[in-house]
């Protein structure tokens, strides 16, 4: 789970460094280095060294990473407009049903 949020923090913030995808989860580099690292053997992330400074390591979305997102975030779309147009047809099929009830005591 944490490794979507890194992907979808990435996506939204364009970079980071583990420090600071560190300090947005609340855990600490090591584990996200763990799940960045895996990341990256995906080839979900890219890792770009700093020309001036080589301790600062910034990661980005690959474009591999960038359409898995895009894809993912359009499943879940789609998903919560079939979960809406159920939930709504449920709402539907309880109205149509009381009113059915009524119905029948009245007649």
């Amino acid at each position: 789970m944490r490794e979507w949020g890194i992907l979808i923090y990435l996506e939204q913030h364009g970079q980071a460094t583990a420090s600071e995808l560190a300090d947005a989860f609340m855990v600490t580099r090591t584990l996200i280095s763990r799940n960045t690292w895996r990341l990256i053997q995906d080839n979900l992330i890219q890792s770009q060294v700093n020309q001036t400074d080589r301790r600062i390591v910034r990661l980005t979305l690959t474009t591999n990473g960038q359409e898995t997102v895009q894809r993912s975030v359009r499943q879940v779309q789609a998903n919560l407009k079939t979960f809406n147009q159920s939930h709504d047809l449920e709402k539907l099929t309880k109205q149509v049903e009381t009113l059915s009830q009524q119905l029948a005591k009245i007649n």
